[in-house]
């Protein structure tokens, strides 16, 4: 993912509360396309001030509706998640891929970029202490359901008619860039 991926395209920040990550994304990659920040009609009946930006182009275009409704996710280009799929059971994160992917149906090289932890393959730990298991296991004490490795996001991937591309690792312990490409028919 670089700028000139991004140039163009149609952008859908999916649970993206008042629109912060994109309009950042905007501001700092202005060659972007429309963007949306797509959340539950009550968050965005209560964004009743976008984020301030240099100007009215990098405010997203705010939309009331549901992940797990493709009627309600713009058509787009690449889709951005983060940390809402890590929230959901395996079943339901099938479900919202397959709303992405039907959001998706009209760009020849859709993606979906989900920001959450990606755990370790179980054979890649060897007793080594990994930040995102430990984030991880915070998580799963406080109820909600945890964070996936890149094989369970591979495997979930596929069941939507995706393919795992790849897993960039940043400097944030909580958030990795797993990014899912339309599989090829």
């Amino acid at each position: 993912l670089n700028e000139s991926a991004l140039s163009d395209k149609v952008i859908v920040d999916v649970g993206g509360g008042y629109g912060d990550f994109v309009t950042a994304l905007k501001e700092s990659i202005p060659t972007i396309g429309q963007c949306y920040c797509l959340d539950l009609p009550d968050v965005v009946a209560d964004a009743k001030a976008l984020p301030v930006g240099k100007d009215d182009d990098n405010k997203p275009t705010l939309v009331a509706g549901n992940m797990f409704d493709p009627s309600t996710i713009p058509s787009c280009d690449v889709i951005f998640t983060k940390h809402v799929l890590c929230d959901f059971s395996d079943e339901d994160v099938v479900q919202a891929l397959l709303s992405f992917r039907k959001a998706l149906a009209d760009s020849k090289e859709g993606k979906v970029v989900i920001m959450d932890a990606a755990l370790p393959n179980g054979d890649e730990l060897n007793g080594k202490w990994n930040a995102a298991v430990s984030f991880d296991v915070l998580l799963m004490l406080s109820g909600r359901r945890g964070e996936r490795s890149r094989l369970e996001w591979s495997n979930l991937a596929k069941k939507a008619g995706f393919v795992l591309e790849d897993v960039l690792a940043t400097s944030a312990v909580t958030v990795d860039l797993a990014v899912l490409s339309l599989e090829s028919p």
